[in-house]
């Protein structure tokens, strides 16, 4: 009995590796409501994102080019192109009008929505240092490179879906 008592606690920990605490303000911008998610694979090519009460809130459906977060009902949300030199972020099936981050080299990305740029990323290996111009311009210590970091700069998209993207894009590894 004590060893599957055990074996469920290790299951239950293993389970809790993929929660995520994000926060977002009210509309009303008083408050801050803060949202715990999980995630796993359902099927080989779909992972469903959990509430705290085990509800699916997302999920999102790999595709060889990139992948879709869609609701639980799988209504499209946004549309993930994956390319060798850019990423594109569409909240249709056509793509049409599509943010795009453009990889530029090896530690530099920007992100653009109709060929006007809205944020820029610059990483400096040798420091650690990550440079964002964007309406306003930051410093942050970072330990890589991840031209994902500029989802954040698509105000748009929701702060719990921005997450979930960049979680599945870190994934792939950008």
């Amino acid at each position: 009995m004590r060893i599957f008592s055990i074996l469920i606690l290790s299951l239950m920990l293993l389970g809790c590796n993929n929660t995520v605490q994000t926060s977002q303000a009210s509309p009303d911008n008083e408050t801050s409501i803060s949202v715990a998610y999980h995630s796993k694979m359902t099927k080989s090519d779909k992972r469903k994102y959990y509430n705290e009460n085990d509800d699916v809130i997302y999920e999102v459906k790999y595709k060889p080019e990139g992948f879709k977060l869609r609701t639980p009902s799988s209504d499209l949300l946004w549309k993930i192109k994956l390319y060798d030199t850019k990423i594109k972020i569409s909240d249709n099936e056509e793509n049409l009008n599509p943010y795009e981050i453009k990889l530029i080299n090896q530690y530099e990305a920007k992100l653009v929505k109709e060929e006007t740029e809205i944020a820029r990323i610059q990483f400096d290996a040798a420091q650690k240092l990550l440079h964002i111009k964007g309406e306003t311009e930051k410093k942050l210590n970072k330990e890589s490179y991840q031209p994902s970091i500029l989802v954040d700069m698509i105000s748009q998209i929701p702060e719990i879906q921005r997450n979930i993207i960049k979680e599945e894009l870190n994934r792939k590894g950008y």
